[in-house]
């Protein structure tokens, strides 16, 4: 295979550097924002694959701490994968960062649920309740399913 003469100067450019010790590895930046990889993390999850959708999150968490929604988009897939203790850490977390979120405040009180921690779950879901919004019904789901549980334990 023949070589260019551009391309013999520059191997032998990089064979001098080498040996007289002036290497220098190439280190590349992330091109994406925290927004980006969370909104990345979305179109995994929404394609199934949850492994690149959770690295996506945490990547997003990494750049940007103080951001809700990759807080929260971690406590769903934790939440879909059923494990209640990582999704409910997860929404607290992004309770702290958005106090007054009603979907955080809602799944928060679902995780809590699954959980049997009835008691604070029913103020979460109170608090989503009094809160509104869009989901208004929904929360008023979560809100009556904690009721009959509550319920069921005293019969």
């Amino acid at each position: 295979m023949k070589h260019s003469a551009g391309w013999r100067a520059l191997s032998a450019v990089a064979v001098m550097l080498f040996a007289s010790g002036c290497s220098h590895f190439v280190v590349l930046r992330d091109a994406l924002s925290a927004s980006e990889h969370n909104d990345l993390g979305v179109v995994y999850e929404a394609g199934g694959q949850t492994a690149l959708a959770a690295a996506e999150y945490r990547k997003s968490i990494r750049l940007q701490p103080h951001q809700s929604a990759a807080w929260l988009n971690r406590g769903n897939l934790e939440a879909k994968a059923e494990r209640w203790p990582a999704a409910a850490k997860s929404y607290r977390r992004a309770l702290v960062e958005s106090p007054d979120d009603a979907d955080v405040r809602n799944n928060l009180a679902v995780a809590l649920l699954r959980l049997g921690r009835l008691r604070e779950a029913r103020d979460q879901a109170t608090r989503a309740v009094a809160t509104g919004g869009d989901r208004d019904s929904l929360y008023r789901d979560t809100l009556a399913e904690i009721e009959r549980a509550a319920g069921s334990r005293h019969d």
